[in-house]
């Protein structure tokens, strides 16, 4: 029997396949290996079922997207979770993890946690910023995980939760669903491995219908693999895009002359630490291009 499901979990060269609220444990035809092609979490598949636990994926459709760190595909959102104190996060590793979700396409929402260790107007500031530039913001940590906000964010959606490592997202996942400790225990002792790994993530079904995808931070991940051009960095700092409005269409806002943007740095319209976090990255990726 043919049947369609989705990969929430990947061990060597087996796959975890849950299909019509059943999980089975599958192996891929090996025409997939013959072509050079390994199946991903996320990845929708067709499955010829065996029995009750076993069957083989015969088919991979089409990815709508793909993610680098871990290897995920079909990402309908991210969300990046970040804190001002405990660790204290720079402003360029915030604006590093948009950029990477702006060039490869998939929709960011902010969550600043520990607000609580934080003074209010700070927290509100954050949120004022960064939602000027379209970007959905939730601030956590007051004792309250906003679980009913989450559940809409994330309705009928894949999401990986990310951000650098001691910001909390386990705690907010395990405010979400309690569940998720256990999961964590049986897919480590499954795997015998650790919950993070640079070659795969996890599908958490944290609501019905809803899946989030636990993934390790990248403050470290080479800019240049994913990036053609320095026009990518340009347009993925939203507000630097090139409008129309500086005297040359391609514009890197620089130093070239009549530049709307460096006209406009000295004024409320522009946070400076963004175009610092640009002008950062540019510079990364033309050094890191040189070798």
């Amino acid at each position: 029997m043919i049947q369609k499901g989705v990969i929430f979990d990947i061990s060597k060269d087996l796959y975890y396949v849950k299909s019509d609220g059943l999980e089975y444990i599958s192996k891929a035809r090996g025409i997939f290996r013959k072509n050079k092609f390994s199946p991903m979490v996320g990845d929708e598949v067709n499955i010829e079922i065996f029995d009750d636990r076993t069957a083989h994926i015969v088919e991979v459709f089409e990815r709508k997207n793909q993610i680098l760190r871990p290897p995920v595909s079909n990402v309908d959102q991210a969300i990046v979770v970040v804190t001002l104190k405990e660790p204290s996060i720079e402003y360029k590793v915030i604006d590093r993890y948009l950029m990477y979700y702006e060039i490869v396409n998939i929709p960011v929402v902010l969550c600043l946690n520990k607000c609580d260790l934080i003074d209010e107007k700070v927290c509100l500031e954050f949120k004022h910023n960064y939602e000027k530039l379209g970007y959905d913001v939730i601030l956590s940590g007051f004792g309250i995980c906003f679980k009913n906000r989450f559940e809409v964010l994330c309705d009928s959606k894949i999401s990986v939760i990310t951000g650098p490592s001691g910001v909390g997202k386990s705690t907010i996942l395990n405010c979400l669903n309690p569940n998720y400790n256990i999961w964590i225990g049986n897919i480590s002792n499954k795997t015998k491995r650790g919950k993070h790994t640079t070659r795969a993530a996890t599908l958490y079904e944290i609501f019905k219908n809803s899946f989030i995808i636990d993934t390790a931070g990248f403050t470290s991940l080479d800019i240049t693999k994913f990036i053609e051009n320095q026009s990518d960095i340009r347009d993925a700092f939203v507000e630097f895009s090139n409008d129309g409005s500086c005297k040359f269409s391609n514009c890197m806002h620089i130093n070239e002359p009549n530049c709307s943007v460096k006209e406009k740095l000295n004024t409320d319209e522009f946070l400076k630490s963004r175009y610092e976090s640009y002008i950062f990255y540019l510079n990364e990726y033309l050094k890191n291009r040189r070798y």
